[in-house]
């Protein structure tokens, strides 16, 4: 198991950190097609799960992929406007395709919902990475806030790991994630800050009663986006989003923490630029 993950690792940093910063292009490939499948991986899960879900699988991939296009081409406005618009197109297949509506269940809802979150989870984060590469490129600064929030979420789980492993005695979210301790967490926290302080001073001109605040928040975002995918695993009940990457499972299990650091940097850079 060892082994495979560490193969698997050498294989993978290089493709992303490649397909990430050759160019925007090649950034827009990368991220669009990590959301269809991690898109693909949610619905698979649910269409396992006991709940008996129906999603629809095609549509929602599409809009996944879309918000990649529609950050290559730095066009916030319609990742937003798309979302809207699928939204309202699905429920219309939904209702045509689904009688329960009719008969008061809830299955149309909830086939509904999750056919839009699926992709509004796996895909927007990415594109919201495209648009950072585009938006500044030819700059050094791409390269840094994208690797600010590659090595934060790298680093808060590593630290996380060691840390517990070591010194953990509190139980952070047992019934949802029963390996993670609070002084896990903590530990997390002070490399992810750590972190930021040095890309923060190196690359990005962050002030450095900046960088405190947002290695805190962005430590939290990733935690919370492990805990969030470990719970819809558990409600699904499948201990892994897939099998794509041997020794780590799915795409999912590897990007969850990412997708919310992706999010809580751009919105800092939205605030702070």
């Amino acid at each position: 198991m060892l082994r495979a993950r560490i193969i698997s690792a050498l294989v993978l940093v290089p493709v992303v950190l490649i397909g990430l910063f050759l160019s925007p292009v090649t950034t827009a490939l990368l991220t669009g097609i990590a959301a269809i499948i991690g898109t693909s991986e949610f619905y698979t899960m649910a269409v396992k799960s006991r709940y008996n879900f129906r999603p629809l699988p095609i549509p929602g991939c599409i809009l996944a992929a879309s918000f990649s296009l529609a950050g290559y081409f730095q066009r916030l406005d319609l990742m937003f406007l798309a979302i809207g618009l699928f939204a309202l197109i699905i429920l219309l297949i939904s209702y045509n395709r689904e009688p329960s509506l009719k008969a008061g269940k809830y299955e149309f809802t909830s086939n509904w919902a999750l056919t839009v979150f699926a992709p509004v989870y796996a895909g927007l984060p990415l594109g919201l990475i495209t648009f950072i590469r585009t938006h500044f490129d030819g700059h050094a600064t791409a390269y840094w806030w994208i690797l600010l929030a590659l090595l934060v979420t790298w680093g808060a789980d590593t630290g996380a790991y060691f840390v517990g492993r070591n010194f953990g005695r509190h139980k952070l979210a047992p019934k949802i994630s029963p390996n993670k301790t609070v002084e896990g967490a903590l530990g997390g926290i002070v490399i992810g800050t750590l972190i930021v302080a040095l890309i923060g001073g190196l690359g990005l001109n962050i002030e450095l009663y900046w960088t405190i605040p947002l290695g805190i928040g962005l430590t939290i975002g990733s935690i919370l986006g492990d805990l969030f995918e470990s719970w819809v695993k558990r409600r699904f009940d499948i201990k892994d989003s897939g099998k794509l990457i041997p020794g780590h499972g799915g795409l999912l299990d590897r990007i969850d923490s990412f997708l919310v650091v992706a999010v809580l940097v751009d919105l800092f850079i939205a605030a702070y630029r």
